[in-house]
């Protein structure tokens, strides 16, 4: 979806909270474990295919043994997704208290983006009172010719 060097994995939480945030809107209504689940699963699918793309071969500065080469992919799958799901949580709770979602036991609600809808609905209110007046002060006129 971007351009740019380095993977989507890393860069940074910003990032990595923008993508719990759609993924939270595109529900609507979710719980932890399902956003966690899917971003963990995305960011498998991401990782295997740089891995993919650069070759099969793991980077040269993996310092495991040869014997042990898969029992630690499989350490560091679990750290990995250990770490997004503290990502997910702690991304939850930063929209939480940005007054973003709304969580109720388990499960999240998507309430919005803030905005200034408040304000603006204030001054249309005020707007309309302003054409209002000035439609009645016409009539008025208008009548007084009549």
């Amino acid at each position: 979806a971007g351009g740019g060097g380095g993977s989507k994995a890393s860069k940074g939480l910003r990032h990595f909270s923008m993508r719990v945030c759609k993924k939270v809107e595109e529900k609507g209504h979710t719980s932890y474990n399902e956003v966690a689940e899917e971003l963990v699963k995305e960011f498998m699918a991401e990782r295997k295919k740089e891995m993919e793309e650069k070759g099969s071969n793991p980077p040269a500065s993996d310092p495991a043994p040869p014997g042990k080469k898969k029992r630690k992919s499989n350490s560091e799958r679990g750290y990995d997704e250990k770490n997004i799901r503290r990502r997910v949580y702690d991304a939850l709770n930063v929209l939480m208290a940005m007054d973003i979602i709304n969580k109720e036991k388990k499960q999240i609600f998507w309430k919005g983006l803030p905005s200034n809808a408040h304000k603006e609905m204030e001054s249309l209110q005020g707007e309309l009172r302003h054409r209002r007046a000035t439609v009645e002060k016409k009539t008025d006129c208008l009548k007084e010719l009549l």
